[in-house]
């Protein structure tokens, strides 16, 4: 576990754009291994998303594009509640 956090907040400073991180599910991998995949997949400065999917990559992206939290019901005051 602790070896995976390492290698996402490593891959974290490697993604395309702020809120958007990769990983391959279900495979150990390194972050030389993504520096690699994402040179390949990288084209003038532009990293081309599709080419690091098809090399079974996979976007995480941020929850601040997600839209606005449920409110949430306040809890009842004490010595107000039904009897």
């Amino acid at each position: 576990m602790v070896l995976l956090a390492i290698a996402m907040s490593s891959l974290g400073a490697c993604a395309s754009d702020t809120g958007k991180q990769w990983y391959k599910p279900g495979d150990n991998y390194t972050v030389a291994e993504f520096q690699r995949d994402q040179t390949a997949c990288t084209k003038n400065r532009v990293l081309d998303e599709a080419c690091l999917r098809e090399r079974g990559w996979v976007a995480i992206t941020a929850d601040d594009d997600k839209g606005p939290s449920p409110v949430r019901p306040e809890p009842p005051k004490a010595g107000g509640g039904r009897y």
